[in-house]
């Protein structure tokens, strides 16, 4: 294992294993933009998932985790099995998307629910302990207002939560988008840090949602040491997910990008798993794709 680029992986790579139910409302939510909170036995059945889950990272060589943060489940009774003796780092906590967490939009009361959303994602990592938040700028939505108001809107909403984090003494990842939303370059998403102007706002780097693939190791040169965590996973100059050497990216390029601007924290697989039906074998092929990826990384780098 690399002594810099550990290990870690997003709760979002085990979806294929997941009960189709619970799929299907987070889905609901994201498309339809209406939260709806997961009954009894959805509930119960998420909590089951997540013990899991759990189980199969922990037997596992996974070094860090990031959990994904709903507003559509009960957090305490999911947070429960996930810090039932953990034996992982909790590194990050993703915040929602979608059109109910927007923090772009027009509409007052959607923006307030995107900074409450965000809010409730650093509340539950000040309770595992983690260090960041992931949050999105924007959702994919057509608005008929210029998109300079809804980045200043979204850079509103951004500092709002960077005090509440930083109270708290966590950081603010804001990612790129790969779609229409705001934040959908990394010029854009300089713009919001730059208005935001706190030092507990960076970026989220995610090597799946900037394109040409080819361009994305100069990109994480740009970004520098504003990159407070990566999200890892592979592209065809389209958002695809896929594991790391299924697209196009020249993964040697970007590790040695990586090494060259100073970041040390974990490479989180953000990825869809494919023809996997158990948690316990999607842990398995991540931890033998990184096998593979961790021998591209710079040979400077200590690997133990």
């Amino acid at each position: 294992m690399s002594g810099v680029f550990r290990l870690g992986v997003s709760s979002s790579a085990f979806v294929r294993t997941m009960p189709p139910e619970i799929v299907q409302a987070m889905q609901s939510n994201v498309r339809e933009g209406v939260p709806r909170k997961l009954d009894s036995r959805l509930n119960r059945m998420m909590v089951d998932f997540t013990r899991g889950m759990m189980q199969a990272i922990n037997a596992s060589d996974i070094a860090t985790l990031e959990c994904y943060h709903s507003t559509i489940w009960d957090c305490d009774d999911v947070l429960e099995p996930i810090l039932d003796n953990p034996n992982v780092e909790f590194w990050s906590v993703h915040a929602p998307y979608g059109r109910m967490a927007d923090p772009s939009s027009p509409d007052v009361d959607i923006r307030a629910a995107a900074k409450n959303a965000y809010c409730a994602g650093v509340d539950a990592a000040e309770k595992l302990g983690a260090g960041r938040i992931v949050a999105h700028p924007g959702a994919n939505r057509a608005y008929d207002v210029p998109k300079q108001l809804r980045m200043g809107y979204t850079a509103d909403i951004i500092t709002e939560v960077a005090d509440y984090a930083g109270e708290r003494g966590i950081k603010v990842a804001v990612e790129p988008l790969p779609k229409q939303e705001v934040g959908n370059s990394l010029e854009e998403v300089f713009w919001i840090l730059d208005k935001v102007d706190r030092p507990n706002v960076g970026i989220n780097f995610d090597v799946n949602h900037l394109f040409p693939a080819s361009a994305v190791p100069e990109l994480i040169t740009k970004a520098g040491d504003r990159i407070f965590s990566v999200h890892i996973s592979d592209q065809d100059d389209n958002e695809r997910h896929w594991l790391p050497f299924e697209g196009k990216l020249d993964w040697q390029a970007v590790l040695s990008a990586l090494h060259n601007t100073g970041y040390q924290g974990p490479l989180i697989y953000e990825t869809h798993v494919p023809d996997v039906t158990t948690c316990e074998e999607a842990a398995a092929k991540v931890v033998e794709n990184y096998g593979r990826l961790i021998q591209l990384a710079p040979a400077e780098m200590s690997v133990c």
